[in-house]
């Protein structure tokens, strides 16, 4: 293979805790499927037989059920289980060094798109990239809906990407938390680059081609822990440096030599794309006269992706309105599973309406003069007479019992929700009971001792 893929699905869902306390994240139910479906699904429309999952110890088991005796998924996946404890990205990456023998493809489990993944692969090849990631335009009701729940403050999230004249290679990058009143810039980058168009408005949709010596130069560089935040800010910044040079100081002790390794003994040249590159008049920049790329080592780009679905359900907004979008792309992206808005299993009683724009799922029964909108119902729920369940995702063996309302919320499984209940852009956990004639308006249903923040 040329790209070796590995899925990152051993995030925890620090985002997301009210729904990530009993359930994995990468299971988390979007349009009937487990969220880690997704990438899955994408790597196998590409073309790709095997793959390689990187999960927690403790969720193995269930998520290896889940997308092979379950979901049925024919590519060969090897399972790498990490400890359960704080490891960042970038250390499961390390640890797979052995096993990678290829440029790499790395996909974050909350990803889905209906991206065909040559797009990428092909500005990866181009230009002959360290690095290429996959960047997306926000949709603007990802910006501005309210998550369900408790309200509380949006935290600030936008990066700042800056790119050359021709709108490919990055040239700088940087969270809006780590970047003060001004933005400085290397001379070094503006004498080869004077013009630079910085953009706020891009998802890092965490997608990245890397070249096999970043995974080596990662696993002698223990620092960094993060590939989105540390990994690729270092590559974008290494790109105008120089390699040192190795000038003998007689005044310093061996003690106290640096001996950290040099990233740019690791970023070789392939010969043979060298030589092409030499005899070809193909240039990547314009402006001066100076050989392609520059003569830098070192080469991040990015593919931007406008148009399609692209989004991360990374947060409780992002995760609920996927949920109401995926509705849209699922045939497309998965046409073997002749999916329907209602599975051929579920039990629509007379004068009950179930929307286009929905998912009911198999075994589920829906009373009569029931309706249901822009919603998701798992598997085996049981919704009453006379309810109305709109703009929500409700996951499996749900019971909702007659005359009830659900607008706006996401309700976990095994809940039971008892007769003619309000409940309004609300979460309710696993496995929770409300007793009947409740009215819940922005609340997080939960277990109590999962409701503290520290």
């Amino acid at each position: 293979m040329e790209f070796t893929p590995v899925i990152m699905a051993a995030g925890e869902g620090s985002r997301m805790t009210d729904l990530t306390s009993k359930c994995p994240k990468a299971l988390l139910p979007v349009g009937n499927m487990p969220m880690i479906w997704y990438p899955v699904n994408m790597l196998e429309r590409a073309g790709f037989e095997e793959a390689i999952v990187i999960v927690l110890q403790s969720t193995l088991n269930e998520i290896q059920k889940t997308l092979v005796d379950i979901h049925g998924v024919k590519m060969k996946l090897l399972f790498e289980p990490i400890p359960d404890n704080d490891l960042g990205t970038a250390d499961s990456l390390r640890n797979l060094k052995g096993k990678i023998k290829t440029d790499v493809l790395v996909i974050s489990c909350d990803l889905i798109t209906d991206l065909s993944l040559h797009h990428i692969a092909n500005v990866h090849r181009t230009y002959n990239a360290s690095v290429t990631m996959l960047l997306s335009t926000v949709p603007q009701q990802y910006l501005d809906i309210a998550p369900p729940g408790v309200k509380s403050r949006k935290r600030s999230e936008k990066d700042f990407i800056g790119f050359d004249e021709k709108g490919d290679r990055v040239l700088f990058m940087a969270s809006e938390a780590d970047l003060e009143d001004t933005v400085t810039f290397r001379k070094s980058v503006l004498k080869r680059h004077p013009f630079i168009n910085i953009k706020s408005g891009l998802t890092d949709c965490h997608l990245y081609l890397m070249k096999k010596w970043v995974i080596d130069y990662l696993s002698t560089s223990q620092s960094l822990s993060s590939i989105k935040s540390e990994l690729i800010p270092y590559l974008v910044k290494k790109q105008f440096s120089k390699p040192k040079q190795e000038m003998p100081n007689t005044n310093q002790s061996v003690i106290s030599e640096d001996t950290k390794p040099d990233i740019f003994s690791f970023s070789s040249e392939d010969p043979l794309a060298q030589e092409v590159q030499e005899m070809s008049t193909w240039i990547d920049h314009q402006g001066d006269m100076e050989d392609c790329y520059h003569d830098n080592k070192i080469r991040c780009y990015a593919y931007v992706q406008d148009g399609g679905f692209c989004v991360r359900a990374n947060t409780l907004s992002a995760y609920s309105e996927s949920n109401k979008q995926i509705p849209k792309i699922l045939q497309n992206i998965a046409p073997k599973l002749e999916i329907t808005n209602i599975h051929p299993a579920a039990t629509v009683k007379n004068k009950s309406q179930v929307g286009t724009e929905c998912l009911v799922a198999e075994g589920t029964t829906l009373g009569e003069k029931s309706s249901v909108k822009r919603a998701i119902v798992g598997k085996h729920c049981k919704i009453g007479d006379k309810c109305k369940i709109a703009n929500s995702v409700i996951m499996d063996y749900v019971n909702i019992l007659d005359g009830c309302s659900v607008t706006g919320s996401i309700v976990g499984s095994n809940v039971h929700i008892h007769e003619k209940c309000e409940i309004k852009d609300c979460i309710v956990g696993a496995g929770q009971s409300l007793n009947a004639m409740g009215q819940f308006t922005n609340e997080a249903i939960v277990d109590i001792d999962k409701m503290m923040e520290i």
